[in-house]
């Protein structure tokens, strides 16, 4: 792979870090943060075409790209220069946070405008799921575990915020681990609803939902009320009764 911090690829780097609005200064500034950070590669590399180079993802605070550090390969989200907050530092707040339970990417190291992390593989969660080769026991079993992760988001009072679009922030890993990205929306402050999104996305409608049918032991009335109950009082019984949905 070409790295993008060879003289030769100065313009896809500028490109890279100051996206969408180039600033010579914010370039420079930018590049000697980014090397204080112990970075010695930036790569172009992953599914998602940003003209001409490809990164791994991009949201509206940030672009996410292949980075080498310390000779292993990691993920770095770069703050856009046009993203609706002045630094990184909340979303490495809730990141960590997340992290104290095994939830998300670990995180590395973190700067201003950069936040270093493990880079997951994986498949998108829609496409997983829709895959034939994919068993009933495996669905069920992976559903269980991303519900068991937005619990414990739960118990932290941490809600992520942005659970109601699974394909953009879940991928799943050759194992059948799920992971939850991109805590850029995630808040402590507000009430929590990580288990309620996530069941009415798997358990009610969606692309997920129509590959559980079968699976699923109650009907729409009785699932909706266990979703309700447990709004109502966040506790283990009612999350379990979620679970019992599902037949885990």
């Amino acid at each position: 792979m070409e790295n993008l911090l060879d003289s030769k690829n100065k313009e896809s780097l500028k490109f890279l870090l100051t996206y969408p609005l180039f600033d010579q200064d914010t370039f420079e500034t930018r590049k000697k943060e980014l090397l204080s950070l112990d970075i010695n590669g930036v790569f172009s590399a992953g599914n998602l075409q940003l003209k001409k180079i490809v990164i791994l993802g991009k949201g509206s605070v940030g672009l996410v790209t292949l980075v080498r550090y310390k000779r292993k390969y990691f993920a770095l989200k770069i703050r856009r220069t046009d993203a609706n907050r002045p630094n990184m530092y909340d979303e490495v707040i809730y990141q960590s946070l997340a992290n104290v339970c095994g939830i998300g990417p670990f995180l590395v190291n973190f700067s201003e405008n950069f936040i270093l992390m493990e880079l997951v593989s994986g498949s998108n969660i829609i496409d997983w799921y829709r895959s034939s080769r994919i068993s009933k026991k495996r669905i069920v079993k992976c559903t269980a575990l991303i519900l068991q992760q937005c619990y414990l988001l739960d118990c932290l009072k941490l809600d992520h915020g942005q659970l109601n679009r699974l394909d953009r922030h879940v991928i799943i890993s050759k194992h059948d681990m799920p992971t939850i990205l991109d805590f850029e929306t995630s808040s402590t402050r507000r009430r929590v609803s990580n288990v309620t999104s996530v069941s009415q996305s798997v358990l009610l409608n969606g692309p997920i939902h129509s590959r559980l049918q079968g699976l699923i032991l109650h009907d729409r009335e009785q699932i909706v009320k266990k979703i309700k109950d447990y709004k109502t009082e966040m506790n283990q019984e009612r999350f379990a009764n979620i679970l019992n949905i599902l037949n885990y």
